[in-house]
């Protein structure tokens, strides 16, 4: 598998990090760009993005390295939790406190981004004037633990639209908990998303020449 090292050169002279998605990807290519990255790129490999948990399962992907972002299905959240340790997605209380109980009866932990809606014109996703009341209820977990925000993202955009929406998010997390990451972007959107400093930006097709 060979990658793109002009837009590893891009992060590198960046603060953001790469998640990279290997979602397409079979298990042995999988193992190839994780060996490379670990290897060659390690200050700015935020590990990798898959959105199956059975594929999860079958590429055996150390659960440390697993960042989940997809639509939480309630049935696959104790699978999720035994082989992902970051996700994306959530947007839904029910599946927060699922992730919580689960997680303290099996004695494991979770980290999570707050899935924000800063886009009227999509469904789903948490109202940014709801961020205060999930926030409340997830200080008191004990298993699961806050990184951040993401946004639901869209394929057509104009640079104006994608700005401002990096933004809302960059004002938001500097809002309440200033420290925290930005998970943000993808390979079409990456280039703004590294200007406008986004923490963590989601890359597949532009990473695979």
């Amino acid at each position: 598998m060979k990658l793109n090292k002009d837009v590893l050169e891009e992060f590198r002279n960046s603060d953001s990090k790469i998640l990279v998605v290997t979602k397409y990807l079979d298990k042995d290519p999988t193992y190839e760009v994780i060996e490379e990255l670990e290897s060659d790129y390690p200050d700015i490999l935020e590990w990798v993005w898959e959105n199956r948990i059975e594929s999860v399962i079958e590429k055996a992907i150390d659960r440390d390295k697993v960042h989940f972002i997809w639509n939480i299905q309630s049935k696959q959240i104790k699978d999720i939790i035994k082989h992902a340790s970051v996700v994306h997605s959530l947007d839904d209380m029910k599946h927060i406190r699922k992730f919580e109980d689960i997680c303290s009866k099996s004695g494991n932990w979770i980290q999570i981004f707050l899935q924000i809606n800063v886009d009227p014109t999509k469904t789903g996703g948490i109202k940014v004037e709801q961020i205060p009341e999930y926030l409340e209820i997830i200080w008191d977990m004990e298993n699961v633990s806050l990184i951040w925000f993401s946004a639901i993202w869209k394929s057509e955009f104009s640079r104006k639209e994608k700005e401002a929406e990096f933004d809302l998010l960059i004002k938001l997390r500097n809002k309440y908990l200033p420290n925290w990451f930005v998970s943000a972007g993808t390979s079409v959107d990456y280039e703004i998303a590294l200007e406008k400093w986004v923490d963590i930006i989601r890359i597949g097709s532009k990473l695979y020449e």
